[in-house]
């Protein structure tokens, strides 16, 4: 019996010890382990980053022991701290998680497009924060004030201070004078009228193997006869199929849309749509591009989809920075792209220049000369805006559409 128990004992005491010894094993390797993690990431010392750059997460690791799963593209489009979460496997060919912060900032200064000058009218109630344009590239809504004192009351000039400020701090100041004038009491002289641009010539001038001649037309070149516009060599044309009535407006067709574009159809010249939009934010650009998509679903669009967005001069009532103004075109060109359709952003030189971004979308450049001196990408041009072509009384916009390579 005292032999058993001997035993017994014995066998207790190589259990514990062997339990024990395999406790601490796991203890060191759990500590090894622990180890090899810490020393698995080394970030680097900035992890600040400006607000939309493009970045991947190997761009903040200094040094990773071990294979990075899957380097994705950062969303940087938030304004300040972003958790950032990678998997890896470790030099144990372990999966492990790591996870860090970053910084977005925002250092550019908001843009200030007025002038050295701004006229009105004696008796004038206009807020100059609103007409004079400005913007910034990421707040909607920058602090915007004019400094010195000006009567719109009283004939004479005042020297002004426009200054705008965005939300991180960031300001433009523009110096400018304020010109109070009075009411004019005789009629000035008329414009003197454009001269007109001639179809024909047109055609002589830009047709060649690697472009197209077209229009495009609304309801303000009334009714169209198509088959002498098919006849004046049109081979393409650009319809507006809507347009929104104002800010926060209702979307309406335009009134000739569907004579324009069964009239087209009917001599066989290929259409495109535009629309014309004040949309003021993302949402609403996606619920344009939804109702136009219902609108054109009886009809064959060969051509692309024109997001047309061009009332600056209200577009700080928009409430809308450059960024918000970009997505919300992006956003309705690529709910139309999603349905099968090809995107376009219509604009003049002079906001491609100075507020649009590159985009993935074709552009669609307005700029009424002889030779754009542009240096972007577009793969349409409008000419001009006083064309004459047979079969529409009135002017119209000519474009030069470029074939692709």
């Amino acid at each position: 019996m005292k032999k058993v128990s001997t035993i017994i004992i014995s066998i207790i005491i190589i259990v514990i010890i062997g339990v024990t010894g395999i406790c601490i094993w796991m203890y060191n390797e759990e500590q090894e382990n622990k180890r090899i993690d810490a020393e698995a990431v080394t970030l680097k010392e900035n992890l600040t980053i400006e607000f939309g750059k493009e970045a991947k997460v190997s761009d903040f690791l200094e040094n990773l022991n071990g294979e990075l799963i899957n380097d994705y593209k950062i969303d940087t489009e938030k304004l300040g701290e972003i958790q950032v979460s990678f998997d890896f496997i470790n030099i144990k060919n372990k999966k492990r998680t790591a996870t860090f912060n970053i910084k977005t900032t925002d250092v550019t200064a908001p843009k200030i497009f007025s002038g050295a000058s701004y006229t009105v009218k004696k008796g004038s109630n206009k807020n100059l924060t609103e007409v004079l344009i400005s913007g910034d590239d990421i707040d909607d809504n920058p602090k915007r004030e004019i400094v010195g004192e000006y009567d719109f009351n009283t004939v004479g000039d005042y020297k002004l201070t426009y200054i705008v400020t965005d939300s991180s701090g960031n300001q433009a100041k523009k110096d400018f004078t304020l010109h109070v004038i009075e009411e004019q009491t005789t009629p000035g002289q008329p414009p003197v009228p454009k001269e007109p641009i001639y179809f024909n010539d047109i055609l002589d001038n830009y047709k060649n193997e690697k472009t197209k001649i077209g229009i495009d037309v609304s309801k303000w070149q009334g009714e169209i006869d198509w088959e002498k516009v098919k006849n004046a060599g049109a081979e393409f044309v650009i319809i507006r199929m809507g347009y929104q009535t104002d800010y926060d407006g209702e979307n309406v067709i335009d009134p000739y849309f569907v004579a324009n574009i069964e009239g087209a159809k009917r001599v066989g010249i290929p259409v495109g749509i535009y629309y014309y939009s004040y949309a003021k934010n993302i949402k609403q650009a996606k619920e344009q591009a939804e109702w136009v998509k219902e609108q054109i679903k009886q009809y064959e669009i060969e051509l692309p989809i024109a997001f047309d967005w061009e009332s600056w001069n209200s577009f700080n009532k928009a409430g809308m920075s450059f960024y918000t103004i970009n997505k919300a075109a992006n956003v309705f060109l690529d709910t139309l792209v999603e349905n099968g359709y090809k995107g376009l952003l219509y604009s003049s030189k002079n906001y491609l220049e100075k507020i649009w971004n590159p985009t993935k979308h074709d552009t669609w450049l307005a700029h009424y000369t002889s030779q754009t001196n542009y240096q972007g990408k577009y793969s349409i041009w409008q000419m001009c805006d006083t064309g004459r072509i047979d079969g529409i009384n009135t002017n119209v916009d000519v474009d030069i559409m470029y074939m692709e390579e």
